[in-house]
């Protein structure tokens, strides 16, 4: 037979500490299996003195007293029951600067996930690509069809060059000769007011061809520069230009 505990406090410890440990109720015929050499009445009395103690929580049911450990007190146990060390407040800290260091890179990472899927869901579909690809193609034959009567039909005949030639001429003279007339007229004027040019525009309110950003038609009656050979010997500027 085992030896019989008899030490009030060996006692106690002894029962406090296979509740903790197992973290479960108990009532007195447990805790007399688990320890045969106690006494059924030194085991109902020391529970009741623990309970009293606050060591343990306790609750009557049917008139059977149930004991289970005080939770959220005491050491934290492992698995084991043993006593797990408790982390000093630096330990914490460096544990959550660690913790708030990866909630950093998740949270980057997440960011960037959802910048990818909102990329995706902007991107077409292929059904969608296709169908862009259809319409380019038909719209690019329609313009080469275009292009193509173009290049074969002539747009203007000699005749109609020839009378539009001499109208932009005409245009063109009645142009220079009126910008002529007009600064004879202004310097006249400049010279009896004493005013300065400037100040009789802002009073008369005139605009000039560069006022207006107006660029004089060229003079066509003047050979043109020298073209290079791979340019066009045709020097007329109704031609239609390449793009």
């Amino acid at each position: 037979m085992s030896k019989k505990i008899t030490k009030k406090d060996e006692v106690e410890e002894n029962i406090l500490n296979l509740i903790n440990k197992a973290n479960r109720p108990y009532n007195y015929q447990m805790i007399e299996t688990a320890f045969p050499s106690m006494g059924k009445t030194q085991i109902i009395k020391t529970l009741k003195s623990l309970g009293e103690q606050g060591k343990l929580s306790f609750k009557e049911n049917n008139k059977a007293i149930i004991y289970w450990r005080i939770q959220n007190t005491g050491p934290k146990l492992d698995e084991q029951g043993y006593e797990i060390p408790q982390e000093s407040i630096h330990d914490l800290n460096r544990k959550l600067d660690g913790i708030n260091r990866q909630l950093e890179v998740e949270q980057e990472t997440l960011k960037s996930l959802i910048s990818q899927s909102r990329q995706l869901n902007n991107q077409l579909s292929d059904e969608q690509i296709q169908k862009e690809v259809n319409q380019l193609s038909t719209e690019n034959k329609e313009l080469e069809s275009k292009l193509l009567v173009f290049q074969t039909k002539e747009i203007m005949s000699d005749k109609d060059k020839q009378h539009l030639d001499e109208t932009i001429k005409k245009a063109r003279s009645e142009w220079v000769k009126r910008k002529a007339l007009f600064r004879d007229i202004l310097d006249q004027v400049l010279e009896r007011s004493n005013k300065k040019k400037k100040d009789l525009q802002e009073d008369i309110g005139w605009e000039t061809d560069e006022d207006l950003k107006i660029q004089m038609i060229p003079d066509y009656s003047k050979p043109l520069p020298q073209q290079t050979s791979s340019s066009s010997t045709d020097d007329s500027p109704y031609k239609k230009q390449k793009r």
